[in-house]
């Protein structure tokens, strides 16, 4: 939820520092924590950092990463990712960073702050700054203004370090753009075999003894998944919402008190020219952009097809269309374009407008009013929404009930017994991955069922769509079946492993000869393997026309006339291959001046990026860092 009080996507330090290093845990005072303490935990130069801020942090990555893996991280996963030292290396160099910002004279005023949260849309109503929706936000996410600030003044102060830090790089030698170019555009060509395992597989003969030799070593491959029968009570919002009636005073009383959440808002439709001119650019391109917006404003004082003159100038992808943004709210937009737009009149163009993208031209199109929708057209939507809020509400009051009662009662079976009303399901057994259709594939469920032995009656567990009671008449744990039980599947297995060996085998047995100085013609000839040119591959695309795998084309591009062989078998699901490098070509045309600009731009960042990761690696070389025991 913080990240979204603080969408500042077109920050410079969300782009370029957490890109680099990672520096996520600056934005103390969010999370959980653990230990409740002002013990420092870390000390850099003079900066102390406690046991609550590296813990609130180390909640916060660990939190990132569950997100990734559905809320819960696998087992063993957090130590082989070493995530407490990442979070002591993050917290070390933000530390750094504001320090080093410090000793540079880079101050953040309370002014700019203020002005920075002012302008943010999420603490704004009708286009305006809303103290009072500010503070409700704030307090949704157990922020404070003073801890919110804090941070947001941090975020600032390292944009603003890294935007200086990046002036000491502006430009880049041309050799430099057209290597890079080069390498980025060249292509490469080889002659490759491809060798089948599955040709392999009629070659195999399977003994008994092999068999049971190879599927003792592998026999946890086919150790079955636990598997559980369970009782249970489910309250769903769907089944309670169908028995809900709403009437018309409800309606309307809703449709009353939320009022504003069925405005929509003024909507503004524009075209834009856009000349392209970031803060890393040289101020010779700032310049020579905003000299050409002029020109282009003179133009359209002649000619006022601005769709075809947008199509012709504009730097954005919104050329296309003439320009065309199409409706947008205010707010939606960055600030400066944003107030522009919404300042002027339809059919008006605008003069040169200044944002961190560059330099734009507008020209308002549309202006599409406010409005409330009518009661009539949300009537079904309302409906809804207070059968989905009496549902939950009542799913829980009933679940809680009947909870209550089997802790009474001692036990599911005497609680139903007594309530014969009480909807009571039985499953057969089933594993995690195939649930029953009246259970579904409700992740939390699942783990709450899977994580209870026999016997054993789960808590009130909420689930996105209602409550339930769940109850472990048996469990079944995983085991090794015996051989018989599966041995066509062994079989099969056995088969595809052994042929994959055979032909791994003569894959490297072809790379061998092939450092003898046989050619690859001559290692097919009688045999059923052949030998195929893949064709110009291309570094930066998928070649679509080569049956060369797009797997391979990156070490593909590692070989020479000098070193023409790849160090090893290369594999690709069930098929092995064995190239050999037969020519580079240059880009088969000289870069033009768009894609020489987006070329110098990449490489100025590249190199302010460098620049900015030494000198954060020279502070941490000379900080006194000094970390508790418990670290």
């Amino acid at each position: 939820m913080l990240q979204i009080l603080r969408n500042k996507a077109q920050s410079t330090f969300i782009q370029v520092i957490v890109v680099i290093i990672a520096l996520v845990f600056i934005f103390w005072g969010v999370g959980t924590n653990m230990l409740n303490t002002r013990e420092v935990a870390l000390t850099v130069n003079d900066e102390e950092i406690t046991f609550q801020q590296f813990q609130e942090a180390y909640d916060q990555a660990i939190g990132n990463l569950g997100g990734q893996f559905g809320g819960a991280l696998p087992k063993g996963l957090e130590e082989s990712l070493g995530i407490k030292q990442q979070v002591i290396e993050q917290l070390i160099q933000s530390s750094l960073l504001r320090q080093g910002a410090a000793d540079m004279g880079i101050r953040i005023s309370a002014e700019e702050v203020r002005d920075r949260i002012t302008s943010l849309p999420q603490f704004q109503q009708a286009g305006q700054f809303n103290m009072e929706r500010y503070q409700a936000l704030l307090a949704a996410n157990r922020l404070t203004p003073t801890t919110f600030e804090s941070s947001m003044r941090h975020d600032m102060l390292s944009d603003r370090t890294v935007q200086d830090i990046g002036k000491f790089v502006t430009l880049v030698p041309q050799t430099d753009i057209e290597d890079l170019y080069s390498q980025q555009n060249e292509t490469v060509s080889v002659q490759f075999v491809r060798i089948d395992s599955a040709s392999f597989k009629k070659d195999i003969k399977v003994e008994k003894s092999d068999l049971q030799k190879w599927f003792d070593s592998v026999k946890d491959n086919y150790r079955t998944a636990p598997e559980i029968k369970l009782r249970y009570l489910a309250y769903t919002f769907d089944d309670l919402g169908q028995k809900i009636t709403v009437d018309d005073k409800q309606i309307q009383a809703h449709y009353a008190d939320n009022i504003d959440s069925y405005k929509t808002p003024e909507q503004r439709r524009a075209r834009h020219i856009l000349l392209t001119a970031s803060a890393e650019d040289s101020p010779e391109r700032h310049q020579e952009q905003q000299k050409k917006a002029a020109e282009i404003i003179g133009t359209l004082k002649k000619n006022n097809d601005f769709a075809s003159i947008a199509n012709k100038y504009s730097d954005d992808s919104s050329k296309e269309n003439g320009g065309d943004l199409g409706f947008f709210s205010r707010g939606s937009m960055v600030p400066e374009f944003d107030a522009k737009v919404f300042s002027m009149q339809p059919g008006e163009i605008s003069d040169i407008v200044k944002t961190e993208f560059g330099y734009h031209i507008i020209k308002l199109e549309e202006v599409k009013p406010s409005a409330t929708r009518p009661l009539e057209e949300v009537r079904a939507e309302i409906v809804q929404t207070i059968k989905n809020r009496e549902a939950k509400r009542m799913a829980f009051q009933l679940a809680n009930a009947a909870y209550e009662g089997i802790i009474k009662a001692g036990s599911l079976k005497t609680y139903t017994d007594a309530h014969p009303d009480a909807d009571l399901k039985e499953t057969d057994f089933f594993v995690q991955k195939q649930p029953p259709k009246e259970i579904g594939a409700n992740q939390k469920l699942l783990d709450a069922a899977f994580a209870l032995n026999k016997g054993e009656l789960s808590s009130l567990i909420e689930t996105d769509t209602g409550y339930a009671i769940l109850f472990a008449v048996d469990k079944k744990p995983p085991v090794v079946p015996p051989l018989e039980t599966v041995e066509e599947k062994v079989k099969a297995d056995f088969i595809s492993s052994k042929a994959q060996e055979k032909a791994r085998a003569t894959a490297a047995s072809m790379i061998e000869q092939l450092k003898k100085g046989k050619t690859l013609e001559q290692l097919t000839t009688g045999t059923a393997f052949q030998v195929t040119a893949s064709g110009d591959l291309s570094r930066s695309a998928a070649n679509q026309t080569s049956s060369f795998p797009t797997d391979l084309h990156a070490q593909a591009f590692t070989l020479s006339k000098s070193s023409p062989l790849p160090k090893e078998v290369a594999q690709v699901g069930g098929a092995f291959y064995v190239y050999v490098f037969q020519e580079r070509k240059p880009p088969a045309k000289k870069a033009d001046d768009q894609a020489i600009q987006q070329y110098r731009e990449a490489l100025v960042r590249f190199n302010q990026q460098q620049l900015l990761i030494a000198w954060i690696r020279n502070l941490e070389n000379q900080a006194k860092i000094r970390r508790h025991k418990n670290l």
